[in-house]
């Protein structure tokens, strides 16, 4: 079920032919070296539970990874990238009786990465780490002692560190009057920019080169529009009139001349510009049709990126931008009909507060078809034309699958992501049911057989929408779901929290009434189920004890379910994602295809049977 998704690499800025890159070996990710000039790749590292981030020094000689624990609590380590040179007697590749590489930076307590940055030379490195409810920056030479330069009381991120190693830039919230901080380390002066909710400041990265005052790329979001911009310390924030959108975008330097590389996604689909801040003007890069994932800039230009449509599964590309057109991007063509002849089409459905996009997939044949939502997380994240292999598995069973970008979703423009008046989860089952309807009436979701599948927040949405509208949604399916919102705000990591306060505008002991409206458990006696639970032992982001009471609430209630519990941290390792899906469609198959036997056999899926907990 899980499609090894590959990673952009990070390169050696002054050592172009050097680079590493995380890597997905089916099971682990762990640190991959490139030797870009005879394309040789080589694993190098062996944490028991696989590596979230890594990076290179500028000149190529040592990586960076950060090892951590299955709650996401680590340190970083460094070691040579040559995997022949040895460290203090010990192997390069940390696979020697001596132990583990040694620590990047040592003094520094363990915690949860919140970013890394080197200097232009490579002489001095910056990283922050999240301990408990604090953010702790340090900054010190690889391999030495890090000294502390700033401590947060909430969650902070690491932009950058300049190229002459004496600024840093750190990111709170972006509505936040420090959303970002900008410490001179020389004499430790602090300037702050200030956001608000009419104005957010995302910081994005310093101008390459060793420059004496520092230019900050940042965006600008206003309640309609985001633009691009930068910040100096003599200047403010100065905003290019002419590089302004209507719905979410990021960007990067591209080389020291000042031009910016832009990525636009809207309605789930990705195009790259290639823009010049003073006079606006902007040229089209060229790439295929579908959604960019992540992307790289090489010393040479050359754009790196990972690429995905509906029907072609990630891939890593490279654009050179010699070869962009002035053509405007491909837009989507927004269409009602039930499906294509291919089985893909999206839906586009008229409410009041404004239109709701979704991806449709439908099995071969004409409908009805029990049908399944499934359901994004975030909730500031958005379904995109993007290959999906839950969507193959559950259409190839028998389902049509609805991919909705509910109120709360990015891609659409500020106004749909965040105008719902801190109704969480009710808006966002609204909008699922008003699809739920339109697919009904069309003839593509069969009556009485529609359910919700989701992960994480979709979880959340799953276990709400069963309690809040019961007699809607025939069945339930939810992945390291919130079940008790107050217990999983209070247990979950300072970024979480900061998330929460935002949508709720405040925490449970801010606006009690909110939190109340929003948390499954307030719904739990008009519950009817059937319920498959999936819990992760040692999730970090949604803590497993709330989702136990959940289940024993459901046991008392004598409401049909399933628990499921799986090894690991919120995202599990990919054998785990692999059997917990399987667990859970087999649970569906109880529901939905015994009435619907030709799908069964159409599907050629065998009869499974479910045990219930």
């Amino acid at each position: 079920m899980v499609v090894n998704t590959p990673h952009v690499p990070a390169f050696a800025a002054h050592q172009p032919t050097r680079a590493v890159e995380l890597h997905d070996d089916g099971d682990l990710t762990q640190v991959l070296t490139w030797n870009v000039e005879t394309d040789r790749r080589r694993i190098r590292t062996a944490a028991p539970n696989g590596v979230s981030a890594c990076d290179i020094e500028p000149d190529g000689r040592h990586f960076w990874w950060f090892d951590a624990d299955r709650t996401d609590v680590g340190v970083w380590r460094r070691q040579p990238v040559d995997p022949g040179q040895t460290e203090t007697g010990r192997l390069a590749a940390g696979r020697d009786t001596a132990g583990p590489p040694p620590l990047a930076l040592t003094g520094l307590p363990p915690g949860r990465q919140h970013g890394i940055a080197f200097d232009a030379t490579g002489r001095r490195a910056a990283v922050c780490v999240g301990t408990g409810r604090q953010t702790r920056c340090y900054v010190g030479e690889p391999g030495g002692p890090g000294h502390l330069v700033a401590v947060s009381a909430s969650y902070t991120a690491l932009v950058d560190l300049a190229g002459d190693g004496n600024t840093i830039a750190l990111a709170a919230r972006a509505d936040a009057t420090t959303a970002v901080s900008v410490v001179r380390l020389t004499d430790g002066r602090t300037d702050t920019v200030a956001g608000s909710d009419q104005q957010r400041i995302w910081a994005l990265e310093f101008r390459p080169g060793d420059r004496p005052d520092p230019e900050l790329l940042i965006v600008v979001e206003t309640p309609n529009r985001y633009q691009v911009g930068t910040w100096r310390r003599d200047r403010g924030i100065e905003l290019s009139s002419g590089l302004s959108y209507e719905s979410e975008i990021t960007a990067h330097w591209y080389g020291d001349d000042g031009r910016i590389l832009v990525q636009h996604d809207r309605a789930g689909r990705s195009r790259l510009l290639l823009a010049d801040p003073e006079t606006g003007e902007q040229i089209t890069v060229a790439t295929p049709s579908g959604t960019i994932l992540d992307l790289a800039v090489a010393p040479d230009g050359a754009i790196h990126y990972i690429g995905t449509s509906d029907s072609v599964p990630p891939r890593r590309l490279v654009a050179n931008p010699g070869t962009a057109t002035a053509q405007p991007a491909r837009r989507p063509r927004p269409t009602n009909h039930p499906a294509t002849p291919a089985g893909r089409t999206e839906l586009w459905t008229d409410q009041p507060y404004g239109r709701i996009h979704s991806f449709l997939a439908t099995p071969t044949g004409t409908g009805p078809w029990p049908t399944l939502f499934l359901v994004h997380g975030g909730p500031y994240l958005h379904d995109r034309d993007a290959y999906d292999p839950r969507v193959e598995l559950l259409v190839r069973a028998g389902y049509a699958v609805a991919r909705t970008n509910y109120r709360g979703s990015t891609g659409y423009g500020p106004r749909w992501q965040r105008n719902f008046n801190h109704r969480v989860g009710l808006a966002q089952l609204e909008d699922l049911a008003a699809v739920r309807r339109k697919l009904l009436d069309l003839g593509v979701a069969e009556p009485g057989r529609t359910g919700l599948c989701g992960y994480s927040w979709g979880g959340y949405l799953v276990l709400l929408a069963m309690g809040v509208a019961p007699a809607d949604w025939a069945i339930g399916l939810a992945v390291c779901p919130i079940a008790d919102y107050p217990a999983a705000h209070r247990g979950a990591t300072a970024a979480l929290r900061d998330v929460d306060d935002e949508l709720f505008g405040g925490g449970p002991d801010d606006v009690p009434q909110r939190y109340h409206a929003a948390d499954p458990t307030t719904y739990l006696d008009r519950v009817r189920g059937p319920l498959f639970i999936a819990a992760a032992t040692d999730d970090e982001r949604c803590p497993p004890d709330q989702i136990r009471r959940y289940v024993a609430a459901l046991r008392h209630r004598r409401v049909p379910h399933r628990l499921h519990w799986m090894p690991g941290g919120h995202h599990g390792d990919a054998a785990g994602q692999t059997r917990t899906f399987d667990e859970l469609l087999r649970y569906a198959d109880t529901v939905f295809t015994p009435t619907r036997c030709r799908d069964r056999a159409e599907a050629g899926r065998p009869k499974w049977t479910v045990v219930r907990s």
